[in-house]
C-alpha cells in the first residue's frame, strides 16, 4: 500500500513538472538564429522581438527602387511570412549588430521610416564622404527585412 502511495506521489510530482514546461514561453536571445533569420532585438524576458533575415532581399545592383522593391521585401518567406522592411530605428540595431549578422552592404540601406514622404536610408559602409542617413526615394539601395516575433 505504501508502495502505491509513493508511486502515485512521484507520477503527481513528474506530470506536475511536465505541465510548468509546456506552458512556459520559449525564450531567445540576441543573436541566436530563429524564426527564419538572427534575433536582433528582445523583451525583457525575451518571450518577444525581432529578427533580421540571414542575407538581403533587395541589394542596390539589381535597380530597383523603393516602391519596386516592397513587393520583393513581403513576398520573402524564410521560417514565414511577416517579413518588413526595418523602421530607421531597426536599421540603426541592424547596423550595430552586422558582424552578427555577416556583414552588410558597403552601401545604403532603406529603412520604412519616412521623412515626409520620403524613406530614410541609412549608409552602412565605411566611406565618411556620404551622409548616414538621408532621404531618396529613386535611387537603388539594399535592404535587409525584419519581422516580430
Amino acid at each position: 500500500m505504501k508502495s502505491k502511495s509513493i508511486l502515485a506521489l512521484a507520477s503527481l510530482f513528474l506530470l506536475a513538472i511536465s505541465c510548468k514546461k509546456i506552458n512556459r514561453p520559449e525564450t531567445f536571445v540576441l543573436g541566436q538564429e530563429a524564426f527564419g533569420g538572427i534575433v536582433i532585438q528582445t523583451d525583457d524576458e525575451g518571450v518577444h522581438g525581432i529578427v533580421a533575415a540571414k542575407t538581403d532581399q533587395v541589394i542596390s545592383t539589381a535597380g530597383n527602387n523603393y516602391q519596386e522593391s516592397l513587393p520583393i521585401v513581403s513576398a520573402y518567406s524564410e521560417g514565414g511570412t511577416g517579413w518588413r522592411i526595418p523602421t530607421k530605428d531597426e536599421l540603426e540595431v541592424l547596423y550595430s549588430m552586422k558582424s552578427e549578422l555577416g556583414g552588410l552592404r558597403n552601401w545604403y540601406y532603406w529603412s520604412s521610416t519616412k521623412n515626409g514622404s520620403y524613406p530614410w536610408a541609412k549608409q552602412c559602409g565605411t566611406n565618411p564622404n556620404y551622409p548616414s542617413n538621408f532621404k531618396c526615394p529613386n535611387n537603388s539601395f539594399n535592404i535587409r527585412a525584419v519581422k516580430d516575433f
